[in-house]
């Protein structure tokens, strides 16, 4: 039975729908006092009321689902969906996927909603009606993960019962779209809490049937520097970014998380050592991320910049400061995010070898400021242009002068030249070292 449970205090909104309700979780946010980006409406005639609001917000409108009646109006970074009001409320709210998203509220705030939604929303409860509403949208049980972190929610245990017999269905069945499966994922990682909201896709055997080569490294076994299994080390290592660097973006997040992803499939024993080793783990890894990341359709840059990054994750700033300025300059197109990865990764492992942890990091760190350092001040002005250096060398285009153009580069960056006769002088010299050493090795 549907009745009013209480009331919300509602946005400015730029229209609302003669005889709309909105509905699901907006209603939910408004109750618990956050501020909604998309908006739901039911209303009778979905198309008009979508251009109408557009009309009024400025935004752009488009249709969703012709054959449902679906529509979307995009304005103010805000999403306002208009979809077609059902024959009986009642019905239409117990078809949704958990009770703190069955509400309906009216244009005075009263909310509408199941006897038992009242008390699901106050005691943060995570409750579905029945296994069939979870089975109608492959997505729910991640969905309801999802919920479970960005909103504090408790699954009920016959709740999460269902969602894990459903996960471990969806590992050789039907799943949701991997663009689908992706922006819950995201919601999840996006969130300070995202170590804990993947560990719980983990428990719950979510991630058995989105992220498999993840979850592979559950129970393998490192020792030696390591105190943590390879899944629960990438987990300490992504828990490390977060509360070390909080502003980290999205690939980097996923580096941490993923970095080790290679290390079921190379770890050997070493029996002299007496623990086991992973030799070319950050190679192979970089690739294996990059197959699940293109798996969950995301763009080609994004996993450009994860793939480069585990790919690094073990070429670790050197002690002496002018070699560690040629190392700054050489994975500039990665810092500062390949540091702060390094330092999660260190600051999650304290295994019986590892010694003092926070002692080990402080070059880490000294390497960090020199980056950002680097970054405000750019890099120098070139001295010499590439016509410049075939001209006094003598060259035709090629890769030779590329090189030596990025050997000027380091120079300059290394404060090695600073003025355009020594630079000149550089190149000279450079090039009569390549001569030589070409000479010597029997190279034409």
């Amino acid at each position: 039975m549907v009745r009013v449970i209480g009331r919300v205090r509602l946005p400015e909104l730029p229209c609302w729908p003669e005889g709309g309700r909105l509905v699901g979780g907006a209603v939910r946010d408004l109750w618990w006092g956050l501020e909604p980006r998309d908006f739901d409406f039911t209303v009778a005639d979905p198309a008009a009321a979508a251009r109408v609001c557009a009309a009024v917000s400025g935004g752009t409108v488009f249709c969703l689902d012709a054959r449902r009646g679906h529509w979307r109006v995009q304005a103010g970074g805000k999403s306002y969906d208009f979809t077609p009001a059902p024959e009986r409320l009642e019905e239409d709210l117990l078809r949704r996927d958990f009770t703190v998203d069955a509400l309906a509220a009216n244009r005075s705030g009263a909310v509408l909603a199941p006897a038992t939604a009242r008390h699901d929303l106050e005691r943060r409860i995570l409750r579905t009606p029945s296994p069939a509403v979870l089975e109608s949208d492959p997505l729910r049980p991640l969905r309801g993960a999802r919920l479970a972190v960005t909103h504090a929610l408790r699954p009920e245990p016959r709740t999460l019962a269902w969602i894990r017999a459903l996960a471990q269905r969806q590992r050789f069945g039907r799943r949701p779209a991997w663009e689908r499966t992706r922006d819950e994922l995201d919601r999840i990682l996006m969130h300070p809490r995202a170590a804990w909201g993947f560990h719980l896709l983990w428990r719950w055997g979510l991630a058995d049937a989105y992220l498999p080569e993840w979850t592979a490294g559950a129970g393998v076994e490192q020792r030696g520097y390591h105190h943590l299994d390879v899944l629960r080390h990438e987990l300490e290592a992504l828990h490390q970014l977060l509360l070390r660097f909080p502003e980290a973006g999205r690939e980097l997040r996923w580096a941490a998380l993923l970095h080790d992803i290679a290390k079921p499939l190379v770890r050997r024993w070493d029996p002299e050592r007496g623990y086991y080793r992973f030799f070319h783990h950050d190679e192979d890894g970089a690739a294996l991320a990059a197959t699940l990341l293109r798996r969950l359709r995301y763009g080609r840059a994004s996993v450009a910049a994860v793939r480069r990054l585990v790919g690094r994750h073990m070429q670790v700033p050197p002690p002496s400061p002018r070699a560690r300025r040629r190392w700054l300059m050489r994975h500039r197109n990665l810092l500062p995010d390949l540091v702060m990865l390094q330092i999660a990764d260190r600051a999650a492992t304290r295994g019986p070898r590892s010694g003092d942890v926070e002692a080990r990091l402080r070059p880490f760190y000294e390497a960090l400021e020199e980056a950002r350092r680097a970054a405000r001040e750019g890099e120098p002005e070139p001295l010499l242009g590439g016509e410049e250096v075939m001209a006094l060398l003598g060259l035709e285009p090629g890769p030779l002068v590329g090189r030596a153009l990025q050997a000027l580069r380091e120079a300059q960056w290394l404060g090695a030249v600073v003025r355009r006769e020594e630079a000149v002088r550089f190149v000279e010299w450079w090039y009569a070292t390549e001569a030589a050493r070409a000479g010597r090795s029997g190279d034409t």
